[in-house]
């Protein structure tokens, strides 16, 4: 397994090369210019031309690049839009980003999960039915309209705050009362990043768990005379997790890429938000940074899979 795991990381080092080159080629084929995004129109062209110079905009793409590549593996590289160091800016929305999708993806294995294994063993049932139908209505409905929705029953219901990590304005709360707010803030962009989640896991845990439990093995089991939770349970289960396993694998990337649409509609100050501001402002450093973090990400997540490929089911082997 270790030779399995390092080769696969020396493996990882071109494919992250050819990503990190074939997004700064896109980024810079889009339309507009950060010059047209950070300078009034009524700057002179000298001056315009100083600034390009500044960012090395008037410099060959593959300059571009190897200066880009230089400064971000030494730390020096700034963004465009403030000047700020692209990795601070980023360390400072990354605390807020891993909360949110942490406890997202809490909620969305504790819940699609159970929910899934309780429709594949209840299968046809008014339940199942039921857990059906509303899956499908939470993998069509929009996310951001459904935010906006538990935002003005919020708002107009209640007259809840619901933007931001906090109440702002409220000073000298005491610590339970900061806690709770602070909770409240979380809870629904939480639920809005996990219920398409939840939707369509559960139906992916619902499918694998009865595709397993139609196996000769699971069979045998029953023929011996073993309980149905311990078929259910310890020699279905582990075996139906794969294609869970593979969806954990691509969420990891998400717990620090974060969701530009939850983050945007809830004023949330994470990495999603940051990339968002980031691609409106042509800020090329800071999106190159933030697109190069989530292609790592992807590699680790798809690297973290096979390894947990192995621990769910002992017929697959690396070696």
């Amino acid at each position: 397994m270790l030779i399995f795991i390092i080769r696969r990381l020396l493996q990882s080092i071109p494919v992250l090369f050819g990503i990190t080159i074939i997004s700064f080629l896109m980024i810079h084929l889009a339309p507009g210019s950060p010059m047209g995004q950070l300078m009034d129109p009524k700057v002179p062209p000298k001056v315009m031309e100083e600034w390009r110079k500044l960012f090395h905009l008037d410099e060959p793409l593959y300059v571009q690049y190897g200066l880009w590549l230089k400064n971000l593996v030494t730390g020096q590289l700034k963004s465009f839009k403030d000047g700020r160091p692209v990795l601070t800016k980023i360390k400072e929305r990354l605390p807020a980003t891993l909360l949110l999708n942490i406890v997202a993806t809490l909620i969305i294995f504790s819940v699609a999960i159970p929910l899934g294994i309780f429709s594949a063993t209840h299968r046809y049932s008014i339940a199942d039915h039921v857990t059906t139908t509303l899956a499908f209505v939470g993998i069509s409905l929009p996310s951001f309209w459904i935010a906006y929705l538990l935002i003005l029953v919020a708002v107009k219901g209640f007259g809840l705050p619901v933007l931001g990590v906090r109440t702002f304005g409220l000073e000298g709360l005491s610590p339970s009362e900061s806690f709770f707010d602070r909770i409240w803030h979380l809870f629904l962009p939480a639920l809005i990043a996990s219920i398409t989640e939840i939707a369509s896991l559960s139906r992916y845990m619902r499918a694998s768990m009865i595709e397993v439990m139609q196996q000769d093995y699971i069979r045998t089991a029953r023929a011996k005379g073993l309980e149905e939770d311990e078929v259910k349970y310890r020699h279905s289960l582990r075996n139906a997790l794969l294609p869970i396993i593979t969806i954990f694998g691509f969420l990891i990337p998400g717990l620090i890429g974060g969701s530009v649409i939850t983050e945007s509609v809830f004023a949330w100050p994470g990495i999603g938000q940051l990339g968002y501001q980031s691609v409106l402002s042509r800020d090329y450093p800071t999106i190159m940074t933030l697109t190069t973090i989530s292609a790592i990400l992807v590699l680790i997540g798809n690297l973290v899979a096979d390894v947990l490929y192995a621990w769910a089911d002992p017929r697959i082997r690396y070696d």
